[in-house]
């Protein structure tokens, strides 16, 4: 009987030791990191690679190897190139337009790394957060706001798979010359270092789920939201001046006034409209929301979609943004924002 307990107590002893050692193991895989795929974002500066051509055949040579860029931002088969690659080299001889490629090419423009390490950061993050995204290709072009004929020219497209920016069209204000048809506070979203913002906005759409038929003011407002959430994640360090187009004392005024342009959306019956006429006046592109007071900042139903998403992430902090973004019940998110024009203490 006494060896019996005396094998009974060891045996005990080699369980409970095997027991504090699962734990440990369990313990120990609960607190390692979370290993993260490393992504090594593509992209060519194809600006730079044209503008050293030293003739058309080379500048030929360059778009047949992007054919992908041929179609999607100058939108023209790849058979077109020989007659773009000679448009680009006799633009890339006019004194005005290389003086204003040389300009992008300064530090405070596009000419050091910066570009390269803001979109490679916002990428890995998006793959982070999003680990099954396909991380699209980056090229680079520079057409003098598209005077190069009948070639398609555009600020920046943006698809799953590939993203071609025009930098001449975010030159801002201190650029030599500014894209037709743009207005001043169109420009502060054309700064430089306004352009991580802009891609990933339209690059948020792959993930924003939303119901677009028969949407109401309130279901615009959220998707907004969650597009101004979206890149706030993936690119924390962008001053809001430069991912809402507001001026500084704008966006103190809109925190101060907060409640009152809430009120305005309540007192008029605005979050459930669906005519985009109505819609249009808040969360369209304006300069001023004068429907609500002369100094009201333009869009302003985008920023006050931002507010709620805000509201709605603070109230429940361990919900992911792929879990937010995934949500396509804009009047659900607006419930339990719990927002109700109060800003966040």
């Amino acid at each position: 009987m006494n060896n019996f307990r005396s094998i009974c107590g060891y045996v005990g002893i080699i369980i409970l030791l095997f027991s504090l050692g699962s734990c440990d193991s369990k313990e120990e895989k609960a607190a390692a990191p979370k290993v993260l795929t490393k992504i090594s974002l593509d992209i060519q500066r194809l600006d730079r690679s044209i503008a050293d051509c030293r003739n058309e055949k080379q500048i030929d040579s360059i778009l047949q190897k992007y054919p992908e860029v041929m179609e999607a931002y100058f939108g023209a088969s790849v058979k077109r190139s020989p007659e773009l690659a000679k448009n680009l080299y006799i633009l890339f001889q006019n004194p005005a337009l290389r003086k204003f490629y040389e300009q992008s090419q300064q530090e405070t423009f596009f000419g050091s790394q910066v570009l390269e390490k803001e979109l490679q950061a916002a990428f890995q993050e998006v793959k982070n957060e999003f680990p099954q995204a396909k991380i699209p290709k980056v090229r680079t072009v520079f057409t003098g706001f598209g005077a190069i004929g009948k070639f398609k020219s555009q600020h920046v497209i943006v698809s799953d798979s590939l993203i071609v920016i025009g930098l001449d069209y975010f030159m801002g204000k201190k650029g030599m010359y500014l894209p037709q048809d743009a207005y001043d506070y169109q420009l502060r979203r054309l700064e430089p270092r306004a352009l991580i913002g802009q891609v990933l906005l339209l690059y948020s759409n792959f993930f924003n789920r939303h119901v677009a038929q028969n949407a109401t003011m309130l279901s615009d407002m959220i998707w907004y939201g969650k597009s101004y959430a979206f890149a706030k994640k993936m690119a924390p360090a962008l001053a809001d001046t430069l991912l809402f187009g507001y001026t500084n004392k704008e966006l103190t005024e809109s925190e101060m006034f907060q409640q009152e342009i809430w009120e305005h959306f309540i007192d008029q019956s605005l979050l459930y409209k669906q005519d985009e006429f109505t819609k249009a006046k808040y969360l369209g592109e304006r300069p001023k929301t004068i429907e609500i007071g002369p100094a009201c900042p333009g869009s302003i139903g985008r920023w006050l979609g931002w507010k709620i998403i805000e509201a709605y992430q603070t109230n429940h902090p361990n919900e992911s943004l792929a879990e937010v973004m995934a949500k396509p019940d804009a009047n659900q998110l607006f419930q339990a924002s719990g927002y109700r024009g109060k800003a966040k203490e």
